[in-house]
């Protein structure tokens, strides 16, 4: 399958990489209808696709990208990123795409044939903000590390055991 471009939606593509970069080197957040976007509540482990995953449990920013997915890419791409029967898998994207691909395609939306269009999410910071995140999700479901279902942080867990008077 060819998909081929206009200078349009080049242009978009063009302005939406420009976006996303600067969003994740300035950090910005916008104000929408009055009402603040969310700002992810914390970056990846080390960088774009990085995780960690301690017996079931997952870094921040990871967890973080669950969400994020949950909010804003299953209702097409479905509970686990496996796909549905008009969107395809995000995990199979995000283990042979690289990073600038794939926060690409996410800002600049693809058609994929007539009538199969992923949208564009250029303009929602709560995505954009999250990028990272959920392509870190995203590698560490189709690595096999991160099983079906809502994750625990290990910090959480760290917490936990000392507020029960447990030691690390």
């Amino acid at each position: 399958m060819i998909l081929t471009r206009t200078p349009r939606q080049l242009g978009v593509d063009v302005l939406g990489t420009l976006g996303i970069m600067f969003l994740m080197a300035t950090g910005v957040t916008a104000q929408a209808a009055g009402n603040e976007v969310e700002k992810a509540s914390s970056q990846p482990v080390a960088g774009p696709g990085d995780y960690t995953v301690i017996n079931g449990k997952v870094d921040q920013g990871t967890y973080d990208g669950y969400i994020a997915y949950t909010r804003s890419c299953m209702a097409c791409h479905g509970p686990d990123g496996l796909g549905s029967s008009f969107a395809p898998s995000l995990i199979q994207a995000a283990e042979r795409r690289s990073f600038g691909d794939f926060s690409h395609t996410v800002a600049s939306g693809l058609e994929i044939q007539p009538g199969r269009v992923m949208p564009s999410f250029a303009d929602d910071e709560y995505v954009l903000n999250n990028i990272e995140n959920i392509y870190s999700y995203m590698k560490a479901r189709g690595a096999g590390d991160l099983g079906r279902g809502r994750p625990k942080v290990i910090e959480e867990e760290v917490a936990a055991n000392k507020n029960n008077g447990e030691q690390d």
